[in-house]
């Protein structure tokens, strides 16, 4: 592994580590284009790397995403065995997680701007078929805006090396386990709708401050989230207790999209988003009423079901998402 001072691939030199997890990430200095950047470093298993022409499509693929809610990410690379890196532009602000612990949690608008950017973020590498599989609050970079309205941008990082080299969930970080959907933790492959959960704990994270589960202990971590629906806070508003429950429904079928979020997420922002008066319906037969009701009603008639234990297979309670406006 490369070590601070050292000129990495004859190009880049390390002048800072930074904390993270999965690999060594450094701030180093392009010596070429005389730049900041991120690099990360990780060590390869030949057993269970791609082969080459799978890791080759795989680096075109991140190499070309190009989203302001994404981390650019210039170069890739993954070897037959041995190390792996990415080089990566170097954004100058905290994690979100830093800036919770720092500053406290973010006023609601400010949360649901975060959450939009987040979700617009993901909505494009799911596009081309990629999870992120490690979503928290430590890989959401704050880039800082200038007369843009709000402070900082939500930008999304550390979605390249899973999707190069692929993940076992032994593999991941026990901090990371706080925010995985129940199929996860049965063993279950990753799909985006396991990053729509991650993203609900991550919302709930900003808007109080306070980890999944406490940030508790291991074996917490481990073996809570089997048989854990999460507590969602009511304090901030009926739109996003409504959000924040379709996010984290223990049914990846009932979650929305990373699309459908982010365009909430606007609502929630504006101070638009629907209140428990905006309709009315009956939640006796939750899936007879949100099939035909209007799409706010179908969601609150869900959502009292679930409120009342009505554990049944429902359709997608955020389809109102799309119509409401």
């Amino acid at each position: 592994m490369p070590s601070l001072g050292d000129v990495f691939t004859r190009r880049y030199r390390l002048i800072e580590r930074l904390p993270e997890g999965g690999g060594r990430l450094f701030r180093a200095r392009d010596e070429i284009l005389a730049r900041d950047v991120a690099v990360k470093v990780f060590e390869v298993d030949p057993a269970a790397a791609p082969d080459s022409r799978r890791r080759l499509a795989g680096a075109r693929m991140l190499t070309a995403l190009d989203h302001p809610a994404l981390v650019t990410i210039y170069d890739a690379h993954v070897g037959h065995g041995g190390e792996g890196y990415l080089v990566m532009e170097f954004i100058h602000g905290p994690t979100l997680r830093r800036h919770l612990e720092q500053r406290g949690p973010l006023a609601p608008a400010l949360a649901a701007a975060i959450l939009r950017d987040v979700a617009l973020g993901l909505a494009a590498i799911h596009d081309l078929g990629i999870v992120h599989r490690h979503l928290t609050a430590e890989n959401v970079l704050l880039r800082p805006l200038r007369n843009a309205g709000r402070p900082f941008r939500g930008v999304l990082a550390d979605f390249g090396v899973t999707h190069l080299l692929g993940e076992r969930l032994a593999d991941t970080p026990v901090d990371d386990r706080e925010y995985l959907p129940p199929e996860r933790l049965r063993g279950e492959e990753p799909h985006a709708a396991s990053d729509i959960y991650a993203l609900g704990q991550l919302a709930m994270e900003a808007l109080t401050a306070e980890r999944p589960l406490g940030g508790g202990a291991v074996q917490e971590i481990l073996l809570a989230p089997l048989g854990y629906d999460p507590e969602i806070p009511t304090r901030f508003g009926y739109g996003w207790e409504l959000l924040l429950t379709a996010m984290t429904d223990p049914d990846p079928d009932a979650r929305p999209t990373a699309v459908d979020v982010a365009e909430l997420a606007i609502e929630l922002a504006e101070g638009s988003a629907p209140t428990p008066e905006a309709g009315s319906a009956e939640a006796d037969d939750p899936d007879e009423t949100a099939a035909g009701a209007e799409p706010v009603a179908a969601l609150r008639a869900v959502h009292q079901a679930r409120e009342t234990a009505a554990r049944r297979r429902r359709p997608p309670i955020w389809a109102w998402v799309t119509h409401y406006r």
